[in-house]
């Protein structure tokens, strides 16, 4: 092997470990000779050639990165879902693959794995523009109607990650009209009514661009019927239990343990400022933390908070602490601390 291969080789070597993805087998060979070229110029054996070697070795990554560009929704748009941090991974890691796609005028939309708990029920979605229209440079299909036996679920969440303009990976959340969620198989009806493009060929209408976006609306539908196991494991517990600070009462009503999200349902009221407040904080059980990660807002002040993890057995010692609350010029300070024990 010569000595420029075997450098691309470790420069191919090193990008793939750094972007996580393996683009088809074509695309790196139709980059090499442009890779050779680039490397044999690369000698920085002479003071004026080192002086440039920075801006060589960026030369030869950009050409590699372009081959995950070229291999597009063939190979690295699945893999996007890997980057996803926190609650927004469960779907890809968890979740059932189920590969389901419709396509309508050259857009195909494809649920490519679901899970399900007691707690929630989320869904990694791709998008692509078969036909690659000019002007397109982003794509989103994060809108979602899902029902089941009990109804339509309600959405809690949602991301997008675009794979150049033609292509995105979008993870959904969605809440079920019942809980908590039973186990075992369920059907599930979803319908995608419209999918978002970004154009921007196109300059907004007036100077200051008031109410223009480069977004627009792409109409379906696309529409799909599937049944999935809901995960078991998941545990409700009602502690009623109640704190207080400077008028400030927060009360927990229910708190449904899963094994990849804690969802505590609580009402706060009392001497509040107007407008909407959050609370940031923490659940602890059995030595384990788990931050708040979302949150939806009810009436009357009732609320419904979501974690970044979840627990087995529910059994035991379980503390909620909401730090303070956040939303208005200043945020309320706490700690409110809610104890009890679960048998």
């Amino acid at each position: 092997m010569s000595e420029s291969r075997a450098k691309s080789d470790w420069l191919e070597s090193d990008l793939l470990e750094l972007f996580a993805v393996q683009p088809s087998a074509g695309v790196i060979d139709r980059l090499d000779e442009r890779i050779e070229r680039t490397l044999r110029a690369w000698s920085p054996n002479t003071t004026r050639r080192a002086r440039r070697r920075p801006g060589r070795r960026a030369g030869v990554i950009g050409l590699l990165a372009a081959a995950f560009l070229m291999a597009g929704a063939t190979g690295s748009l699945q893999n996007l879902y890997q980057f996803l941090a926190g609650p927004f991974d469960v779907p890809w890691h968890r979740g059932v693959e189920l590969n389901l796609s419709k396509v309508v005028d050259g857009y195909r939309v494809t649920i490519d794995r679901a899970y399900a708990d007691s707690t929630r029920l989320a869904l990694a979605i791709s998008v692509v523009d078969e036909r690659r229209r000019a002007g397109t440079t982003q794509l989103m299909a994060m809108s979602t109607i899902v029902t089941d036996a009990a109804g339509e679920a309600s959405g809690i969440g949602a991301t997008s990650s675009p794979d150049g303009p033609f292509a995105a990976a979008d993870v959904v959340w969605k809440v079920p009209a019942a809980l908590p969620l039973p186990a075992g198989p369920r059907l599930f009806h979803v319908v995608v009514p419209h999918i978002m493009v970004r154009d921007d060929s196109t300059p907004p209408p007036n100077a200051d661009g008031t109410s223009w976006s480069p977004w627009h609306d792409q109409m379906g539908p696309w529409t799909f019927d599937f049944e999935l196991t809901v995960d078991s494991g998941g545990t409700t517990l009602t502690p009623a239990a109640v704190a207080e600070v400077n008028g400030v009462r927060v009360n927990v009503s229910r708190v449904i343990a899963a094994p990849n999200m804690v969802r505590v349902e609580a009402r706060i009221d009392g001497n509040l400022p107007p407008g909407g407040w959050t609370p940031v904080g923490e659940v602890r059980h059995d030595g384990r933390t788990a931050r708040f990660v979302a949150a939806t807002l009810g009436s009357e002040g009732a609320i419904a908070l979501l974690t970044d993890g979840g627990v087995g057995d529910a059994s035991g010692e379980w503390t909620i602490t909401i730090d303070h609350l956040v939303g208005g010029d200043v945020p309320l300070a706490g700690p409110w601390v809610l104890q009890f024990n679960a048998p």
